[in-house]
């Protein structure tokens, strides 16, 4: 078992480059269950849990292959088995999106209730519910789900106790693109990772209105194809190395980090008092750090259908976003591909002659003089992600004031809190809310990971704190970010992976 030794101290600058997105890629690899054809993804990462939903996939009788250009090639070569195994179910919560996919396209599917990270209860009720409202007979017995019929189509809502539900969505939209006749989701997740999947589900040929909304319509067809498609960049990752910029009062551009996905997280940096700078440019490379791949949009084009239908202009869209949303998208700095030029406040502002379409998304940040205290609140996209509540809380340990975060998605989720308090961070647990008293150092501890996300956040935590601090349990990580430590080390970070003796 490996462990991540961090001494902190070092400040982070330089260039990096996001992943692909696991909670886009899970679902779409499920998706491919769908498919008559073969289907090539591209940006796919390397990650435990796309490794458990690739060993999944083989036992349903799906053959994959990684390319010599880093693609991944899918295709459905027999569909004669329906029961996804317990033994590989129960290490992700995400395997429980092959219910809706198998059970459309197979007529029936057995799939055992979902594992993944301890933090509390995520039940998949509205999953259930979901699937039922368009035609699934379900029974439930010795952990499993049961589902046979066929999908017929009808009106759906998904809202819950706290809100709606991201993979319930997914399941639901999965199956509802062979239905019969039309379905209606109400209170459907608006997540970018939902987004994603809906596109690559147009890209195959499936009918689908209101993507990005709270309201989607899917009229079913007879059958998919198959498809080239990009996943989106990482959403998390990329606020994660945010975080670690910041921290560290570094200078660090993280390309692929996408600011109309990360609004809310923007806005509570710029609250704090960090500045930003946000552009795009061509994709760059990590430092040299072996095996990290660049995500060149030029490489593997989507669909002509997919640019047309569904982001006829990224670069309009993204001035759209800038220009209505100022409080959480204005930048400090903002850099497009080109020349630069120096604006009247001694900014830098690079204007791009190629209207913006040739380069990737990037966001830098930039050394501040003060870190402040700011209150978050987790919520439903387009709300402060859930799953950068540790990342922030983390932050927050080193700013200056007390910072009180709520955590509406899942109440339980701050098992870090006690690790991060071995290095003498000052917090207080009241309920679903930490009370953060900040403070200027911390100290190098032995910490252990509980689950992906806080596990990201013991690391940023050792990267400022004074010492060496070592994080046990990393697979945690490994489930979620491609090589954070030999990213966070091409940056400057004093870090290694080293085995447990």
């Amino acid at each position: 078992m490996d462990i991540i030794r961090i001494r902190g101290g070092a400040t982070l600058s330089g260039s990096v480059s996001v992943s692909g997105s696991k909670n886009a890629c899970l679902p779409i690899l499920a998706a491919c269950l769908l498919v008559e054809g073969q289907v090539v993804l591209d940006g796919v990462p390397y990650l435990r849990d796309v490794d458990s939903m690739l060993q999944l996939l083989e036992t349903l009788g799906v053959a994959w292959t990684r390319n010599a250009d880093d693609s991944l090639t899918i295709e459905v070569r027999e569909e004669r088995e329906f029961q996804a195994p317990y033994d590989l179910v129960r290490t992700m919560r995400a395997s429980f999106c092959l219910l809706g996919p198998l059970w459309a396209k197979r007529g029936k599917a057995i799939v055992s209730y979902p594992g993944g990270c301890v933090f509390g209860p995520r039940p998949v009720d509205l999953h259930l519910k979901g699937l039922q409202a368009i035609g699934a007979k379900l029974e439930l017995g010795e952990g499993d789900v049961y589902a046979t019929g066929r999908v017929q189509g009808g009106h759906v809502f998904l809202g819950g106790n706290f809100g709606s539900t991201v993979l319930g969505t997914a399941n639901v939209v999965m199956a509802a693109v062979l239905g019969s006749s039309e379905t209606v989701i109400d209170a459907a997740a608006q997540e970018p990772e939902v987004v994603d999947l809906c596109h690559f589900l147009i890209a195959c040929g499936a009918d689908i209105r209101g993507i990005g909304s709270h309201r989607l319509v899917v009229r079913g067809v007879e059958r998919l194809h198959g498809c080239r498609y990009r996943i989106i960049p990482d959403r998390i990752e990329a606020g994660t190395l945010l975080c670690a910029g910041v921290m560290t009062r570094g200078e660090v551009e993280v390309v692929g980090a996408r600011p109309e996905d990360l609004a809310a997280f923007i806005d509570r940096l710029r609250a704090a008092g960090v500045q930003l700078e946000i552009g795009t440019r061509s994709p760059v490379t990590t430092g040299g750090a072996a095996g990290l791949r660049d995500l060149d949009p030029k490489a593997a084009p989507r669909v002509p259908v997919l640019e047309a239908q569904a982001r006829p202009n990224r670069a309009a869209s993204i001035a759209k976003d800038l220009d209505e949303r100022q409080g959480q998208l204005m930048a400090d700095r903002v850099a497009l591909s080109g020349s630069s030029e120096g604006g009247d406040d001694g900014a830098t502002t690079a204007r791009s002659d190629s209207g913006g379409e040739s380069g990737e998304p990037f966001i830098r940040t930039l050394p501040w003089d003060r870190l402040e205290a700011v209150d978050v609140t987790t919520l439903p996209y387009p709300g402060f992600p859930t799953d950068l509540q540790a990342q922030i809380l983390a932050t927050m340990c080193i700013a200056e004031g007390v910072s009180v975060v709520t955590e509406k998605v899942y109440p339980e989720r701050f098992i870090h809190c006690a690790e991060l308090a071995r290095l003498g961070a000052r917090i207080h647990r009241e309920g679903p809310t930490a009370i953060v008293h900040g403070q200027q150092r911390l100290h190098g501890a032995a910490m252990m990971a509980s689950d992906l996300r806080a596990s990201a956040a013991l690391v940023l935590a050792g990267l400022v704190a004074k010492g060496e601090s070592e994080v046990r349990r990393v697979y945690h990580l490994d489930r979620g970010y491609e090589g954070l430590d030999r990213k966070l080390a091409a940056l400057g970070a004093d870090i290694e992976r080293v085995s447990e003796s």
